[in-house]
């Protein structure tokens, strides 16, 4: 945290009564204008007022100035988080107010020695995303993409303007020197430029990623928050969303407002799996990203102030957000609780069953409601399969599949939920049994008459019946001989 008196306060979560104050060496009238913390924790890059940044590595407690970078105010950061260690950044891509983006690599020095070489490796402006009015660059991120290639990696880079999302894509030998992102930008140098504008943006914006595995794997969604609302999708990396783009099923959410409440522009947003987490100056609003629904406002009283800003811990998956006066941690559980609702109100069966795995009632009304699109759509080979995993009422089902001249539906039921009854269930199963014996005989009977006894199909439903007489349910006797 960074506090008003330009003191930094490290406090280690899992030992809070120990905690480090680091003063930031400043002029008289300086202040923090935002700290950047990589996911590790092991990194931050503070960037003040008059353009001077620091770098605080997690061991130091000495900020060092970054002296390459004087008179840039950084106001993104693209961090590397396979490649830093607990020495060094890697290679990370800066942004800055001015619409500026810049590669460099920090490598944290010896604390005993304040005056040495700088802990930048290298600085290297590498695109303008501005060329007519600076605007700041509000997030930046890039990611490996697959490719069959071994001798060039594959990337991506995503930076956003407060109202524009810019997409770069393109190779990056696996010899290059540094700096190694320049061979993407470069394939956009001298060429029109590409990017999405959403109009009505208010000064600033936000782009947030959401990683399923933490820190260790890539980003599954996206949400990047501007004026008009939440522009939201997946992230696909597979070349299947086009050649120029990594992000699809895209939509723009607008951000929720009650009646009579006054409109107010969002400070910050927080990916979850399901939910974008939008901060207003005086609430926290959360909107299920599957369905767009409001499902929670918690209201702030003034008297910690306004709120100003909102984070997650991409490790632990907790939520901070804070005042000029206080900091509240936000722990997100049970969130896929009704996920599995949501999906099957939107058709997406194969999803709705993955997430109500472990509750059987769940599971069944997903399967009911699976087996009457199936019958709706007139697959009924389909929904007689899955109707028998249900425990809907017997007869209702079997009268269903009666009603249909074609008694393959209905046989399949019974085979399916014949398998299903257990030994005790002798009525039940001589009824089953005894039905199915008479429905392969009238099967074989219409083909006979139709003349195909010698056909293939007459073959293969005899056997099929012969098959059926030799089960141990049949053979063993649940059948009445003279039946």
């Amino acid at each position: 945290m960074a506090m008003s008196s330009n003191i930094l306060q490290r406090i280690d979560l899992e030992h809070p009564e120990a905690q480090d104050e680091i003063e930031i060496p400043k002029s008289l009238d300086d202040r923090v204008y935002n700290l950047y913390l990589d996911p590790t924790g092991r990194h931050l890059i503070v960037s003040m007022l008059s353009s001077e940044n620091y770098y605080l590595s997690r061991n130091s407690k000495k900020p060092k100035p970054l002296g390459k970078l004087k008179g840039h105010q950084i106001s993104c950061v693209g961090w590397n988080r396979p490649g830093a260690t607990d020495t060094s950044t890697g290679r990370i891509l800066l942004g800055t107010t001015k619409g500026l983006i810049f590669e460099t690599e920090i490598s944290a020095g010896d604390d005993s020695r304040f005056f040495q070489a700088s802990i930048e490796q290298y600085v290297k402006q590498l695109f303008n995303l501005c060329k007519d009015k600076p605007y700041p660059v509000t997030g930046l991120h890039f990611e490996k993409m697959p490719s069959g290639s071994l001798t060039e990696y594959k990337y991506y880079i995503m930076a956003t303007l407060p109202g524009r999302l810019y997409q770069f894509i393109g190779t990056i030998p696996a010899s290059a020197e540094p700096p190694v992102f320049q061979n993407v930008f470069s394939d956009y140098e001298d060429v029109p430029e590409r990017f999405l504008e959403l109009p009505g943006n208010f000064g600033y914006s936000e782009l947030k990623f959401y990683y399923p595995k933490g820190v260790k794997g890539p980003p599954k969604t996206f949400a990047w928050m501007t004026g008009p609302g939440i522009y939201y999708g997946n992230l696909d990396t597979s070349g299947a969303a086009g050649q120029d783009t990594v992000t699809k099923d895209t939509k723009l959410m607008q951000y929720p407002r009650e009646d009579g409440e006054k409109p107010m522009n969002p400070k910050s947003v927080v990916l979850t799996e399901f939910h974008v987490m939008v901060l207003f100056p005086d609430r926290v609003k959360a909107i299920c990203t599957l369905n767009d629904q409001l499902i929670y406002d918690d209201v702030l009283t003034e008297r910690f102030g306004k709120l100003i800003g909102m984070c997650k811990d991409p490790v632990k998956g907790s939520v901070w957000a804070f005042t000029p006066r206080a900091v509240f941690k936000y722990k997100v559980i049970r969130e896929s609780r009704d996920v599995w609702q949501m999906y099957l109100d939107m058709g997406d069966f194969d999803l709705a069953k993955e997430y109500c795995k472990d509750n059987p009632a769940n599971m069944d009304k997903v399967l009911t409601k699976q087996a009457e699109s199936s019958y709706k759509q007139g697959n009924y080979l389909q929904s007689a399969e899955i109707y028998a995993m249900t425990q809907n009422s017997f007869e209702e089902i079997t009268l269903k599949f009666i009603q249909l001249d074609q008694k393959d539906a209905l046989k399949t039921f019974l085979l399916k939920k014949l398998a299903s009854l257990k030994q005790q269930d002798k009525t039940q199963v001589t009824m089953i049994v005894t039905w199915l014996i008479e429905i392969y005989l009238n099967q074989l009977g219409q083909l006979k008459e139709q003349g195909e006894e010698m056909s293939q199909k007459y073959d293969d439903q005899q056997e099929q019946f012969r098959k059926f007489l030799a089960t141990p349910r049949v053979k063993v006797g649940y059948c009445d001989k003279s039946t």
